[in-house]
């Protein structure tokens, strides 16, 4: 009777709603497809793009070579620091009694409130081996010992500097793959384990850590994609250290070249574009040949198990969680905020000098006050289109099930698997020039911003969909109630706590971007990312601080605001 009302010979579904999920799919696989196609033609020669070499010798040049090598040290060091970090957070969260509360849900997660290019200036004003706060501070105790340094001790122009920058950009995204997978195990196997005698380092290598493969196997996967197209740090502070990765490569060649050399970005981007490709497929086939041997008992819904009790290492896991996220967000923000208060960066602090002339600066500058008001109101606009896309989306895949629409869903998804430069290129060789001319415009960033990002929501919105389960939604369909008043009255209200949380997530990283804003924004359109750099570049440090500061709050108290609202429905529901 179920699959009659929804298998729609006996339903009558409102035509509206279905009309539009699928102008939001079409309308999405369009701006997903045309692109890529388009960079795809411009590589292989058949549509113009400008540049004088041929993507052979881009290709194979020492600089490329280099480069990618670079890139591939800095993903896979700083990825393995990010994901047994990540692993090390999200068990204790999860899984112990050293859990603090709601703070456990965002403190792994405080670095990605920082946006990454003010993390990476605020490391440069704190660690440069010259100036830099900290190591003045170090310098200055040193030498109450009698030990005299003139520069360091530590530098952050190297690859030790640069291993760790990374590693805490990547900690958030492998957390939240983590996280994820831990609340999907069932816990009654680690509850099964203990009562057999096992031991809490036994049953996490024994239990949790076998059945925890694919969440790992995603968080690589995320690990991958996000450090093959980071831009922000390496462009900081790779560039002093001499250390060339291909995003820094591929976004010069967009924006320093004259005309722009779209062979060589378009060429170093399909290098970025295999690389993923290819640890994508391997992922895919390490986890699949393990799958059923290794997952086969894992629950398809978990209730949140027995913590395991720490004892005595209770506060000392309480410290180091702590610890991590002083080190990762909390100093690089001070050293942000210590630089916005004075009048010039320098090592050795004037107490007395120290004044908010930065701040009154950034507001009175139209340039900065008009990139802060674009990305405030394009991520708020953009995050929520991209929720209300993905509803919509998941929707006609998750609760309707239309064939038809299951074509398009890997298509909606491929965006996850792209990194956000290849991408930004895409929409420069699609759309930068005749006939549509939408280059440093507006709707360029609005489309790569709902592109981008729509995966993350669809990622919340079908787990809020599947968490609903399809019970409640046949048993109202089987009443007779159509299809818009289901979704509005029944779906939207139970997926709202999750559906919040995306908004957040998005929101953050919105407007924070800098991989997108790089290449897209404009004069025109100026947004954070793009107005930091160029404030960097004429060396307005107090400035640009204050900017990081002022993004930085902002961010958090939408984040906090988002929290106590998803916490409020929850309680109330």
């Amino acid at each position: 009777m179920a699959d009659t009302a929804i298998g729609r010979p006996g339903s009558r579904p409102f035509p509206g709603l279905r009309i539009a999920s699928w102008v939001v799919v079409l309308t999405l696989g369009f701006f997903i497809v045309f692109p890529l196609a388009q960079a795809l033609l411009g590589l292989l020669g058949i549509s113009a793009a400008t540049g004088a070499g041929s993507p052979w010798e881009v290709l194979t040049s020492g600089k490329t070579l280099r480069a990618l090598l670079n890139t591939a040290i800095l993903v896979v060091a700083g990825g393995a620091f990010a994901v047994v970090v990540a692993a090390g957070l999200a068990w204790v969260n999860e899984r112990t009694d050293a859990r603090v509360g709601w703070l456990a849900e965002i403190l792994p997660l405080v670095s990605m409130f920082v946006p990454s290019l003010a993390a990476a200036i605020g490391w440069v004003f704190l660690l440069d081996p010259e100036i830099g706060l900290l190591n003045g501070l170090l310098r200055d105790i040193a030498g109450l010992v009698g030990v005299e340094m003139s520069r360091g001790p530590l530098d952050l122009y190297s690859w030790y500097g640069l291993i760790w920058c990374y590693g805490v950009f990547l900690v958030p995204f492998a957390y939240l793959a983590i996280v994820n997978g831990l609340r999907s195990i069932d816990p009654a196997l680690e509850e099964a384990a203990g009562l057999s005698g096992a031991g809490p380092l036994k049953t996490l290598l024994t239990v949790t850590q076998p059945s925890l493969k694919p969440a790992l196997g995603g968080a690589v996967m995320l690990v991958i994609v996000m450090g093959m197209a980071l831009f922000s740090i390496p462009v900081i502070i790779g560039t002093r250290a001499g250390i060339d990765v291909l995003p820094v490569l591929i976004v010069h060649d967009v924006t320093q070249a004259y005309p722009v050399d779209e062979v060589s970005a378009l060429s170093r981007s399909l290098i970025l574009l295999v690389v993923v490709l290819a640890a994508g497929l391997i992922q895919r086939r390490l986890v699949g040949a393990s799958k059923a041997a290794s997952f086969a008992t894992i629950g398809g819904k978990a209730s949140r198990s027995s913590v395991i009790r720490l004892g005595r290492l209770r506060w000392p896991a309480r410290f180091v969680m702590a610890g991590y996220v002083g080190l990762a967000a909390v100093i690089p923000f001070l050293g942000l905020v210590l630089v916005s208060v004075q009048r010039f960066w320098h090592a050795e602090v004037d107490w007395s000098s120290l004044n908010f002339g930065s701040y009154r600066e950034m507001f009175a500058q139209p340039t900065l006050r008009e990139g802060l008001r674009n990305s405030l109101v394009l991520a708020a606009v953009c995050a929520t289109v991209v929720v209300v896309a993905a509803v919509l989306v998941t929707h006609l895949l998750e609760v309707r099930r239309e064939r038809a629409a299951q074509a398009f869903d890997s298509v909606l998804k491929a965006p996850a698997a792209v990194p956000h430069i290849v991408f930004a290129l895409a929409l420069i060789a699609a759309f930068g020039g005749a006939p549509f001319g939408w280059n440093g415009t507006a709707l360029i960033l609005v489309t790569a911003y709902v592109v981008m990002y729509f995966p993350q929501a669809a990622m919340y919105a079908t787990a809020a969909v599947q968490q609903v389960g399809r019970p409640l939604t046949e048993a109202s369909t089987v009443s007779g109630v159509p299809d818009g008043t289901t979704l509005r009255r029944v779906l939207v209200p139970l997926m709202m706590p999750a559906m919040i949380a995306a908004w957040a997530l998005i929101f953050v990283l919105m407007s924070g971007d800098i991989t997108a804003s790089a290449m897209l924004a404009s004069t025109r359109t100026p947004v954070v990312g793009f107005v930091m750099l160029d404030q960097w570049s004429s060396g307005s440090y107090p400035t640009i601080a204050a900017l990081g500061v002022t993004l930085t709050v902002v961010s958090t108290t939408v984040v906090l605001f988002a929290l106590a609202v998803r916490h409020r429905l929850r309680y109330d529901r």
